[in-house]
C-alpha cells in the first residue's frame, strides 16, 4: 500500500510538470498557461463532447452498450447460479465457432433451464473466434442460447469476436479470477478491442474490476472498481491516445484507528481538475488548471442530495448525483452540466455499460461455457 501511495505521488508530481501543455484538436500543442480557467474548461468540455459524438455514432458504442436490460451486471452475476465452479482457459475453448440456426443438441443449464447449441466448430486455431450475425450480437444476444428464432437462418455471420486472452476460474461461493481480451470486427472492419480483468474473493482485495474498450478511432473508455474492508474506489476514464479527456474518481476510505471516513471526489476535464475532500469535520473544494491551484476561482457543489451517501459508485457527476458551479475570477459563473449538455447522458450510459459489460459476461462467456461443457460431456460419455 505504501509503495502504491508513493507511486501515486510521483505520477501526480510528473503530471503537474507536464500539465501546462496539452494537445489541441488540430494535433498541435496548446500552452495552457496562456488560457484563462474559463477558456481552458470550455475548450476541454468541447473536446469531450466531440469525442462522445464520435463514439456514440460508432459500431463500438453499440457493442458495449448492448445486452438485455434484465440480465445481471458483472458486479453481481458471480453471486448467482449463473456462475459455475470450474476453471476454463483459452486452450479449453480454442477454435473457430460459427452461429447456425439448426440445433445440434441441447444442454441442461442451471437448475431449470436449457441452453441450445447454435455454434458449430468450423476450424482449428489457438484463439477463440466466434462468428455470428450482428443483429444477434448487438440487439438479441439471448437468441444465441435458446430455440431458433424465426428468420435467423437468413442472417450472415458478419460479427467476429477474436479472443486472444481468456481465463475463467470460479470457486463457489465467491472466489473469481477472470480475464478477457477480444478484438471485434463487423463486416471485416475493426470495431475495437475489449480488455477485462476481474477478481473477487481475495483477502486483500475482495473485489477488483477493470475494463477498457479501445475504439477503432483511437478513443478509449475505461472503468475501475475496487472494494476492500476500508475503501471503495470507482474511476471512470475517457482518453484519446495518451491524452486524458475526462476522468472522474470517487473514493471512500476509513481510518481503522479513529473510524473516521474520508471521501475524495476528483473530476478532470482536459486541463481542469476539481478536487472535493470531505470528512465529518471538514470540507474543501479546489480547482486546478494545468496542475496549478486557481486562487481566484471558487467551486460549489450543487444537487448533492446526501453528502454522507456511502454508495460511492453513484455519487458522481456523470451519474447526475452532483453538479458543480464554477465562479471565475471575473465573477461570471457556469454550471458544468451546462457546458457538457447532453454529453453527460451519453457518458453515464457509456460508463455504466463498461461496468456491467453484458456483452462479455452474457455473450462471450456463455458461448465459451457452451463449448467447454459440450466437450466435457463428450469426454464423460466415452
Amino acid at each position: 500500500m505504501k509503495n502504491r501511495m508513493f507511486l501515486s505521488v510521483i505520477v501526480a508530481m510528473a503530471a503537474v510538470g507536464m500539465w501546462s501543455c496539452s494537445q489541441n484538436s488540430d494535433g498541435g500543442v496548446t500552452d495552457v498557461s496562456n488560457q484563462t480557467l474559463k477558456e481552458a474548461i470550455t475548450n476541454s468540455a468541447d473536446q469531450v463532447s466531440t469525442a462522445m459524438s464520435d463514439i456514440s455514432s460508432s459500431d463500438g458504442y453499440k457493442v458495449i452498450t448492448s445486452g438485455n436490460s434484465n440480465l445481471k451486471s458483472a458486479d453481481v452475476s458471480a453471486t448467482g447460479d449463473e456462475m459455475f465452479s470450474d476453471s476454463i482457459t483459452l486452450a479449453d475453448v480454442s477454435g473457430v465457432y460459427e452461429y447456425q440456426d439448426s440445433v445440434l443438441n441441447e444442454m441442461h443449464w442451471g437448475y431449470s433451464s436449457y441452453m441450445y447449441n447454435h455454434f458449430k466448430m468450423t476450424a482449428d486455431t489457438s484463439l477463440f473466434i466466434i462468428k455470428l450475425p450482428e443483429k444477434l450480437a448487438v440487439h438479441h444476444p439471448e437468441y444465441c442460447f435458446y430455440k431458433p428464432q424465426q428468420d435467423t437462418d437468413t442472417l450472415v455471420n458478419n460479427f467476429v469476436i477474436t479472443t486472444s486472452k481468456y481465463r475463467y476460474k470460479y470457486a463457489f461461493p465467491g472466489g473469481l479470477s477472470y480475464s478477457l481480451g477480444s478484438d471485434i470486427a463487423v463486416s471485416d472492419t475493426a470495431v475495437g478491442n475489449l480488455d477485462i480483468e476481474w477478481m473477487m474473493g481475495s483477502p486483500e482485495k475482495p473485489y477488483s474490476y477493470a475494463s477498457t474498450f479501445t475504439f477503432a478511432s483511437g478513443y478509449a473508455v475505461g472503468m475501475q472498481a475496487e472494494r476492500t474492508d476500508t475503501t471503495k474506489l470507482y474511476d471512470y476514464n475517457l482518453s484519446d491516445g495518451d491524452q486524458t479527456l475526462y476522468d472522474e474518481m470517487v473514493q471512500w476510505s476509513k481510518d481503522t484507528g479513529t473510524g473516521v471516513y474520508t471521501k475524495v471526489h476528483s473530476l478532470t476535464i482536459g486541463d481542469v481538475k476539481i478536487v472535493h475532500t470531505h470528512t465529518a469535520d471538514s470540507d474543501s473544494l479546489e480547482v486546478y488548471k494545468g496542475g496549478e491551484l486557481q486562487q481566484n476561482a471558487t467551486v460549489t457543489v450543487v444537487d448533492n442530495s446526501n453528502q454522507n451517501d456511502s454508495d460511492a459508485e453513484y455519487t458522481t457527476f456523470c451519474n447526475k448525483y452532483r453538479d458543480y458551479e464554477i465562479t471565475f475570477d471575473d465573477s461570471t459563473t457556469v454550471l458544468l452540466s451546462d457546458l457538457l449538455g447532453p454529453t453527460r447522458d451519453t457518458l453515464s450510459q457509456l460508463f455504466t455499460s463498461m461496468h456491467e459489460m453484458k456483452f462479455a459476461t452474457h455473450l462471450v462467456n456463455y458461448i465459451a461455457w457452451n463449448v467447454y461443457y459440450r466437450d466435457k460431456m463428450k469426454l464423460n460419455d466415452n
